[in-house]
């Protein structure tokens, strides 16, 4: 069986709510990746509001596994702005680009999960594969746990070598 880190950003409380259940369902080792600086209030707001538009990483720290002992890492991270957060960015900068492959999972208040996949397939080199995109209201009803499952079949399925195709998009169910 192939060894999977999830690995998570949540500003809100609500992506951490994902990976625990993406947790619960599959039984994968789980690391958070949190602001050194804490994002609260008005000038939280304005600091990611900055960070997303000029791309900017920001200063963070992992808790949780080394990253380097696992196969492949399931990334989660909310999207600001049509964009990856930036405590993620910044992770994703620092790690080896002959890591894990990395699969990824958005959560979003509308859109911006294509954009964020192909930003970190800027950042590592390699596209991230599947990728699921989840709508903050799917989160907060539970609606999101189908999608999730099909997240932990797809990832079981394609094993730890690198696929070479097209992402799987994976994308919420039409209500």
């Amino acid at each position: 069986m192939n060894k999977v880190l999830i690995v998570y950003y949540s500003r809100s409380g609500t992506t951490r709510q994902v990976a625990q259940q993406l947790q619960l369902m599959s039984d994968w080792a789980i690391g958070e990746v949190r602001d050194v600086h804490a994002r609260a209030g008005l000038g939280g707001d304005l600091r990611c509001i900055v960070d997303s538009l000029f791309a900017r990483s920001a200063p963070y720290r992992y808790e949780g596994p080394a990253l380097e002992d696992f196969d492949r890492l399931i990334v989660l991270a909310p999207i600001w702005l049509d964009g990856l957060a930036a405590p993620m960015r910044a992770l994703l900068r620092d790690m080896n680009r002959a890591g894990p492959p990395l699969s990824l999972v958005c959560v979003m208040s509308r859109r911006g999960a294509f954009r964020a996949a192909d930003e970190i397939t800027t950042i590592v080199g390699a596209e991230p594969v599947p990728v699921l995109g989840l709508t903050q209201a799917d989160v907060l009803s539970g609606r999101c746990r189908p999608a999730l499952q099909s997240l932990i079949d797809t990832v079981k399925a394609i094993g730890s070598e690198p696929v070479v195709m097209r992402p799987i998009w994976l994308s919420p169910e039409a209500a």
